[in-house]
């Protein structure tokens, strides 16, 4: 007989469910198994199944009366379903109450504690796989809320509480055994919907965050630490824990102890040159025999015929291999290089397709051998020089991995210079066309003691599944690839039918002059330049504003990455536009100076004269955005320096004013807006930009706020209290790197100051709220003056 209450109370005989009665009976039961083999007191029975006042004056004679109903159904189905020998479970009076003997093998609760004590001490033992396992099987347990069924008629009881708690720590340890093991992408989903039922559960949140982390999901990764940080300020007024937040620094400094361990993968079959890995895998699977291989093109330069004769059958798992080049007759993997090493790590891949052009030229297989052999004497060449590393070929398909090396941040770039290298050679030879894809991720990279590199993952069939549509002599990317390199490569969307949204890019030439030095500073900051980017996408998707922190202690440093990401923005004119005032000098400025700084980007980028009067300015500016109907004649009234001393007098209707302006235009087209220096600005011009992005809706506008870490100390909570920011740190670059110039110029400069006159301003509003601030009186000045 099972008794199972990790759910509906159920008690089985055999495979039978036995009735037990009326929910007062079933209660009494419930409560007598979450404390087996101990005595339970009548008068706690009475206070778990009514409250005092509303308790009946037979409530002892309904408690006596469901004791003897189960004593009678479990005697009854013992003795006739179970067989002769097996304990039987009793219900016995004992003072001051009953107890119910049960077999704690036969109770779900004592399996699913046992069980996950056992699971945590494998994990504290340094056995993750092993924990994860017993981890399952505990939680295999569970069918729903524990006694869900009495709950659910009103119930409360503090050993259900209890018992929830405990089924969420064993979660809790089987997510940290998971992911020891590497398999971050399976638990994922669980994560994601368990961190949202249980927000102030931070370990869970650390976990969630190093899952996405390790799934190159960094930016959502820090989102959730915003998250949690606003639950817990606007809930209990407490900071997220110690190591929560040291989890958010080693994220924003990618930290290379994140990085994922390896993965226990099924084993995959190599594919490999002119020859096959036979016989079943080591899961058990047979290979599945794919169908025959075109001709093989190796950089042995071996036959096509023999090359086709040899092709390699090909086992189907659900962490496909990538071409791994190995001799023409392999031994064993551990006879060739010992034990195989790896771990999940970023990469990008170069897949090549080399194959006989159609239509005219040379055709027939012994025709090709000589340019075959160029092709791939080439294709080695120009991958080594541009720091790849080929990793396997299999008929027509090559394979390269970038970003083994030292140099990760170059990978993306160097993967499509190597492309465009490869189109360049091999299209000149004699019968050959190439269409060739890049694409990156992360994946589970091995190496053997020999040095044979091999990738796993799905990234491969992602690159496979592009490269279906690459027309003849093109270069595709996928959307990570171009976002990291549209500064140095110029791009055109590609048309893909119902894969329009992958945002999949034609690459089509290196921007003259403007190809990086490997090692500068924009080259070392990919990742950075990717989560804002990345940020930038999500507020065009969605509609909606969004405030980027980043925060860096080097003034030019943090400025060149502004300054980078500017110029990558503006490669797309026409999905976004740019928005970046002057930052404040040392003195700072006030309301009055941002605007004048706002008006003077905003001249810069449009095109506009820069000697133009203010009110040319602003009315050309209020017209576009606004048109000429009621509301542009409102806003332009607000603003002409013709009207009374307006900007002197009410600064923050000022402000109001430009908010309106910023969103007009955001929804005309995407505007992202870069401010640095916020560490110097007043109290007044930061309640603006979080005001900015908490209160605006429907209009898709980025916020890049650039400033020093006092920011913080300024504003513990900075960006907290909406569900639309994000933080970002710089760390400092070596010294080597960050002296390397970039070769990209700011857009816009402010006009010079043309000093006559500095307007009258009520020395009581000075610095104080939305009054002019301590830096504003050169801006009023500079207006008056125009």
């Amino acid at each position: 007989m099972q008794f199972r209450i990790l759910g509906p109370l159920e008690v089985m005989s055999g495979d039978r469910a036995l009735s037990l009665g009326g929910f007062k009976q079933r209660a009494v039961l419930g409560l007598l198994l979450l404390r087996p083999n101990q005595v339970v007191a009548t008068s706690e029975l009475l206070g778990a199944l009514w409250p005092d006042e509303s308790r009946p004056m037979t409530a002892r004679k309904i408690v006596q009366n469901a004791v003897s109903g189960l004593r009678t159904t479990l005697s009854v189905h013992h003795t006739r379903d179970e067989p002769q020998g097996a304990g039987a479970p009793e219900l016995i009076t004992r003072a001051p109450g009953y107890v119910l003997r049960v077999d704690p093998a036969r109770l779900d609760m004592t399996r699913f504690d046992d069980k996950a004590t056992a699971g945590r001490a494998k994990l504290a033992a340094g056995e993750p796989a092993a924990a994860a396992e017993l981890l399952r099987e505990a939680l295999a347990e569970w069918r729903g809320p524990a006694l869900s069924d009495l709950m659910e008629q009103g119930l409360d009881w503090p050993e259900v509480a209890g018992l929830r708690q405990l089924r969420l720590d064993a979660m809790e340890y089987r997510f940290e055994a998971e992911l020891a093991c590497g398999r971050h992408h399976t638990v994922l989903g669980e994560l994601n919907s368990l961190a949202e039922a249980e927000p102030l559960r931070e370990r869970l949140s650390g976990q969630l965050m190093l899952a996405l982390y390790r799934c190159g999901r960094q930016a959502e990764a820090l989102d959730v630490f915003s998250r949690v940080r606003r639950a817990l300020v606007e809930e209990h007024g407490l900071e997220p824990s110690r190591d929560l937040q040291a989890l958010q620094r080693r994220i924003l400094h990618h930290d290379r102890e994140l990085t994922s361990p390896v993965e226990e993968v099924p084993a995959s079959v190599r594919l490999l040159h002119g020859a096959a890995a036979t016989g079943p895998s080591s899961a058990g699977r047979p290979a599945v025999a794919a169908p025959p291989a075109p001709p093989l093109l190796t950089v042995a330069g071996q036959q096509p015929e023999r090359a086709a004769a040899e092709a390699p059958a090909v086992a189907r798992t659900p962490h496909p291999a990538a071409p791994h080049p190995a001799p023409a007759h392999p031994a064993p993997a551990q006879a060739r290089g010992g034990p195989v090493l790896g771990r999940r790590r970023d990469v990008c891949v170069l897949l090549v397709r080399v194959r006989a052009r159609t239509g005219g030229g040379a055709s027939v297989p012994e025709q090709l051998d000589v340019p075959l052999n160029e092709a791939a004497a080439s294709l080695a060449e120009i991958v080594e020089a541009h720091e790849g590393t080929i990793v396997g070929s299999l008929g027509y398909l090559t394979a390269a991995l970038f970003g083994l090396r030292d140099d990760w941040a170059a990978a993306p770039l160097e993967a499509v210079r190597a492309a465009f290298a490869l189109r360049d050679a091999v299209g000149g030879l004699p019968g050959l066309g190439i269409e060739a894809v890049v694409t990156m991720g992360r994946a589970l990279v091995r190496e053997d003691s020999a040095g044979a590199v091999s990738v796993v993952g799905t990234l491969l069939d992602t690159a496979q599944h592009l490269l279906s549509d690459v027309p003849p002599g093109k270069v595709h990317v996928g959307p990570e690839v171009a976002a990291c390199t549209e500064g140095w490569v110029r791009y055109r969307k590609v048309a893909r039918g119902p894969d329009a949204a992958a945002k999949v890019r034609e690459a089509c030439a290196l921007h003259p002059r403007e190809v990086p030095v490997r090692g500068g500073e924009a080259h070392a900051r990919e990742h950075e330049l990717a989560i804002v980017s990345s940020h930038l996408d999500h507020s065009r998707h969605h509609h909606a504003p969004y405030l980027v922190t980043v925060l860096g202690d080097q003034d030019q440093s943090r400025s060149r990455f502004l300054t980078e990401f500017q110029h990558r923005v503006g490669r797309l004119p026409d999905e976004a536009r740019v928005l970046r005032p002057a930052a404040p000098e040392q003195g700072g400025y006030g309301p009055l100076g941002l605007t004048d700084a706002l008006l003077d980007a905003w001249a810069a980028s449009s095109g506009a004269r820069r000697d133009a009067p203010v009110d040319e300015l602003l009315t050309e500016l209020v017209r576009g955005a606004a048109g000429t109907g009621p509301t542009g004649d409102r806003l332009l009234r607000s603003l002409l320096v013709s009207a009374p001393p307006f900007h002197a007098a009410r600064p923050r209707a000022v402000m109001d004013v430009w908010k309106e302006l910023l969103v007009l235009c955001a929804r005309q087209l995407p505007l992202v807006l870069c401010l640095d220096g916020l560490h110097l600005v007043d109290e007044a011009v930061l309640d603006w930009v979080e005001e900015l992005v908490a209160t605006v809706e429907d209009a898709p506008l980025l916020v890049v706020a650039g400033a020093r870490p006092q920011l913080l100390g300024r504003r513990p909570l900075w960006g907290v209290g909406g569900g639309r920011t994000s933080m970002l740190s710089l760390a400092p670059l070596p010294e080597a790197t960050a002296a390397a110039p970039l070769r990209v110029a700011a857009a816009g400069h402010r006009r010079p100051a043309v000093h006559q006159r500095v307007a009258e301003v009520p020395r009581q509003t000075r610095g104080q709220g939305w009054g002019p601030g301590p830096g504003d009186e050169p801006q009023v000045e500079r207006r008056i003056a125009r």
